[in-house]
């Protein structure tokens, strides 16, 4: 089954097979008295698609018509196989009054050489984010400025490419944070990314941004070190909890989703766990281990952004997701450059 994201006038889209066609003929639909909120159901070929024109709306399934729900419209699908007499039950919930849904979006990009060119693609990524009332984008490590001398052993970078590194680095708030800050003002957005950050000795980190229409809310440097890291960046230590209108974000950065700091993060409150990354191809199996993991062991929601292609001399492996507490990817980029969005059940100030 596929189902897309829960959007004003977007279409949720369950595959069938076989003998299930003839079954799929009608949907029964019960409206809550007190809600207009209406969930239809419309047969297409191979899809059942289901509908609905609620902003804050977002779907989920049940096993039983019945339970503890915010419901405002229950669905009955009735599709049996000839096999089986099971049923499916979906509901369109909204979240309490005053509240919705924090709305996350996750984008895998191939970061340039070039600070200025990183910045206009997170622009436009930003603005598809805003239009589709996203509250959160992530964008990958070391997505503003790349890093030309990255390796997956411990070779180090040539004198070219940790110049360019040095002289692209930026301090914690710094002329690009201030960029994208004014952007996400403009969107009302909250936004993380990766970059190389310098500190008042010139040391250099690889860091991963969060911030808002406000400014810069905080920063995480990365604490653990791959590949020929330690020859381009200075090491940190610790974990960052950092709230924020939105809620309380855990962030992490590539690797150190190895280490499982998760519980550690919702230990220390933190609602939402985000990753920058740049994860090796090579190691994806791993990826797929650690993203999951993360979210299963804190039980919270686990937003990964990642980059594909090269990076450096390095391949990277791509299919930035949405990660829920159960360790259901809820969505994928695949392998390719794009941006996935996702409701997650995390209630936050509707007027924020």
């Amino acid at each position: 089954m596929k189902m897309n994201d829960a959007r004003p006038n977007c279409t949720s889209r369950f595959n069938v097979r076989g003998s299930m066609f003839k079954v799929l003929l009608t949907l029964l639909l019960l409206s809550s008295a007190s809600h207009a909120a209406e969930l239809r159901g419309v047969l297409d070929g191979r899809y059942l698609n289901l509908e609905w024109e609620v902003p804050d709306g977002k779907l989920q399934e049940a096993t039983t018509p019945n339970g503890p729900w915010q419901t405002v419209t229950t669905a009955v699908c009735p599709y049996r196989p000839a096999t089986t007499t099971a049923q499916r039950f979906y509901r369109l919930i909204l979240p309490a009054p005053g509240k919705k849904w924090l709305t996350v979006a996750t984008v895998t990009m191939t970061s340039q050489t070039n600070t200025e060119a990183n910045l206009q693609t997170f622009f436009s990524y930003m603005e598809r984010a805003a239009s589709n009332r996203v509250d959160l984008i992530v964008f990958p490590e070391v997505a503003l400025q790349g890093c030309p001398g990255w390796r997956e052993d411990s070779s180090p970078p040539s004198v070219q490419e940790m110049a360019y590194t040095q002289q692209t680095a930026e301090t914690i708030p710094g002329q690009s944070t201030s960029n994208v800050v004014a952007k996400a003002k403009e969107l009302n957005l909250f936004v993380v990314f990766g970059m190389t950050e310098k500190d008042a000795a010139g040391r250099l980190y690889n860091a991963n941004v969060f911030l808002g229409p406000e400014g810069v809310i905080g920063k995480h440097r990365k604490t653990y070190h791959v590949g020929n890291d330690g020859s381009i960046w200075s090491l940190s230590s610790g974990f960052e909890v950092l709230d924020s209108p939105l809620c309380k974000i855990g962030l992490m950065i590539c690797a150190e989703m190895a280490l499982y700091p998760g519980p550690a993060l919702a230990g220390q409150g933190a609602d939402l766990l985000v990753s920058s990354s740049a994860w090796w191809t090579i190691y994806s199996w791993n990826y797929e281990a650690v993203t999951v993991g993360n979210a299963v062991q804190s039980k919270r929601w686990h937003v990964v952004s990642q980059q594909v292609g090269t990076v450096g001399h390095a391949q990277v492996y791509g299919h930035s997701r949405v990660v829920d507490p159960k360790g259901k990817v809820v969505r994928d980029t695949g392998t390719g450059e794009g941006l996935v969005m996702w409701a997650t059940d995390i209630m936050i100030d509707a007027s924020r």
